[in-house]
């Protein structure tokens, strides 16, 4: 482990361009420039690559800077000296205007803002008359928005997103904006200690209290986070870059770790008079120089810690890196493939939503995780990696064993993992294996694809699928996945294997229904009409009507001849194309079929009847001699050769 966090470096010699008797005061900016502010209530423009002062304003009131906020969006500086706040062009350090709000003690930037609206501020002004007021300032506008009461003088103060923690001459508080409520936070004597306040993470503040301890504090209180411990030593000043806090005193600088409230570093400083954190960038001013806390060897840190298990910090120190911008594309390539090993760690580990965020920010090859399942395996695409067998291991267990062993959560995780990172762009050169092992995890949870699913645009093919499925003896699954890549005629060639070694059932005969409308050759739908017929004769029917392909009605009719009531429906449905063949066998198979039901299935025969008269009455292609000759061989078809006369009639 690297025993240096950060060095401290010179960037700018202030002695150079203050009286023997002015300080810095404030500072804010940007990762180029620095807008300094000065006991003299002067404001310096300073070049960090120049090191040189470009520019310089003194201010009619001549009173010190109090805080400066650099709106670069707006184009100009929110100044606050002499109880007044000035607005500052940027580029020409030249005023615009001052607020018609005065006696102004502090003021706070909100640097998480609860507004959609790039171009607007918001900022927390404490009056001399003991408000604080809630402010937005648009297009050179202030207007304020909430007023907040006060029972005493305001000291210190910090504004994030709906929250502002303050302090009174004996006691800290928070204030919840949105419900408009101020909670006591514990009191501390003034004279003991300064009050500090600084925002940390999202609405959560770190303030400096008795007994030597700097306290985290939210809008309901204090935070469940533990204290920073850094001893009776007057706080000069405090920054916080996550997750270090950056503690200044009259002798050190110290940086803290927040979430272990351990110190990691300190060296001595002797003559600081602020921290402050810009951009990401931690700056120290005192009577000579302005320095900057430079972070040591980011990449070597990140390894280091990685490399101890720390993955967090390691990950941490990397991104704080990258987004001060100090990093080289060869640095950033190094960095992604660290990130790719912390994130084989972490799935390791089962912290799978951290392994998730790493994973997908890496743009990590899923199937480096994936090749860890023998189970799963192989690939399509024959894919290997020896990266993740240094990682995660090769694990030779079944899913059952993984089941048995309570691990159904890691296999879940699998399938959600899975699922997402298909959609990503990144994934598409490896979307055949993602999609393959997708169906793999499923079909171990599920006998069949679920109406969601069927809808996937898969990337793999049939055959990808079909030899695990087959080992695995997941068929019925196989059968939803050929009817899901629109592979028909494999659909119907597992079904009938199926069929035959009685494993079939209503399920998979409904799919097919659902699919009749998306075949697309006759000699597909023949085969299914065929197979349909056998194991369950009622639905054909309904399977034919809802065709998109033009059939040869002949073909259909020779299948069914097998089953005659299919049949006679069949012919019922294409009466109205007019072709004698048909007429001719359906009138005959109604006459057959009331012969044989006579005497018997009284219904029935009642059934066939009503169709045969309203056959007659109808117009059809038959000859009405041949019908009449047919039907006087019997003599209860009595009625059927009246209405023939009456149709003869007409």
């Amino acid at each position: 482990m690297v025993d240096e966090y950060y060095r401290l470096t010179d960037i700018f010699e202030t002695i150079s361009f203050l009286a023997p008797d002015e300080q810095v005061t404030c500072v804010d900016g940007t990762s180029r420039t620095l807008f300094v502010g000065t006991s003299q209530g002067r404001i310096l423009l300073v070049d960090l690559s120049a090191k040189d002062v470009l520019n310089a304003l003194q201010l009619s009131v001549n009173a010190p800077i109090a805080r400066i906020v650099a709106a670069t969006a707006l184009d100009y500086l929110v100044v606050l000296s002499a109880s007044t706040i000035f607005n500052i062009e940027i580029k020409t350090l030249k005023p615009i205007s001052s607020s018609a709000v005065s006696n102004i003690a502090y003021l706070a930037l909100n640097k998480d803002p609860a507004v959609a609206d790039p171009f607007a501020l918001q900022l927390a002004l404490v009056t001399n008359n003991r408000y604080i007021l809630i402010c937005e300032i648009k297009a050179d506008n202030l207007v304020i928005q909430q007023e907040i009461r006060t029972d005493d003088s305001v000291v210190a103060l910090s504004y994030n997103k709906y929250c502002i923690c303050y302090a009174l001459p004996n006691a800290y508080f928070v204030h919840n904006i949105l419900e408009n409520k101020t909670l006591s936070l514990f009191p501390y004597d003034s004279q003991a200690i300064r009050p500090i306040i600084i925002n940390t993470d999202a609405e959560e503040f770190l303030v400096n209290s008795m007994q030597g301890l700097g306290v985290f504090a939210t809008s309901e209180g204090v935070s469940s986070r533990p204290p920073l411990f850094w001893g009776l030593t007057s706080i000069v000043s405090l920054a916080y870059r996550s997750p270090h806090v950056f503690v200044l005193t009259a002798s050190s600088v110290t940086v803290y770790s927040s979430e272990q409230s351990v110190v990691l570093q300190r060296w001595p400083f002797t003559t600081g008079t602020l921290l402050e954190c810009i951009d990401g960038q931690l700056y120290i001013c005192s009577s000579e120089n302005i320095s900057y806390l430079e972070q040591i060897s980011w990449l070597d840190r990140a390894k280091a810690l990685a490399d101890s298990g720390e993955l967090d910090e390691a990950l941490q120190f990397a991104e704080n890196a990258l987004s001060s911008g100090q990093c080289d594309e060869d640095e950033i390539l190094k960095f992604n493939e660290l990130k790719q090993k912390v994130a084989l760690v972490l799935f390791k580990r089962e912290e799978f939503e951290k392994f998730y965020e790493v994973a997908v920010s890496s743009e990590l090859d899923p199937r480096v995780v994936l090749i860890s399942f023998a189970f799963l395996l192989p690939f399509p695409s024959g894919f290997r990696s020896e990266l993740s067998k240094e990682s995660t291991g090769t694990s030779e267990k079944t899913f059952d064993d993984f089941v048995a062993e309570g691990s159904i959560e890691l296999i879940s995780f699998l399938e959600h993992y899975l699922r997402r990172i298909r959609k990503l762009h990144w994934t598409a050169e490896f979307r055949r294996d993602i999609d393959t092992v997708l169906l793999r995890l499923i079909s171990l949870q599920k006998d069949k694809l679920g109406a969601e699913d069927m809808l996937l645009n898969l990337h793999c093919t049939f055959d990808d699928c079909n030899e695990w499925m087959r080992k695995h003896k997941r068929r019925k699954f196989l059968i939803t996945i050929a009817f899901c890549l629109s592979d028909f005629d494999r659909a119907l060639a597992v079904s009938r294997e199926l069929y035959d070694e009685n494993l079939w059932d209503d399920g998979i005969v409904r799919l097919c229904l659902q699919f009749f409308p998306r075949f697309y050759s006759e000699q597909t739908i023949l085969g299914w009409v065929e197979f349909l017929l056998k194991v369950r004769q009622d639905d054909v029917i309904d399977g034919l009507k809802r065709c998109s392909v033009e059939l040869d009605h002949s073909k259909i009719v020779r299948i069914l001849q097998q089953e005659r009531s299919t049949l006679i429906k069949y012919l019922e449905g294409i009466k109205s194309l007019q072709i004698v063949e048909f007429h001719s066998m359906l009138f005959l198979m109604y006459v057959d079929e009331i012969n044989n039901l006579l005497g018997g299935d009284q219904r029935r025969e009642k059934l066939y009847r009503r169709e045969l008269r309203t056959f007659l009455l109808q117009p059809n292609k038959l000859n009405l001699s041949d019908m009449r000759a047919v039907l006087e061989i019997w003599p209860h078809f009595a009625v059927e050769l009246t209405l023939l006369e009456g149709v003869k009639v007409t």
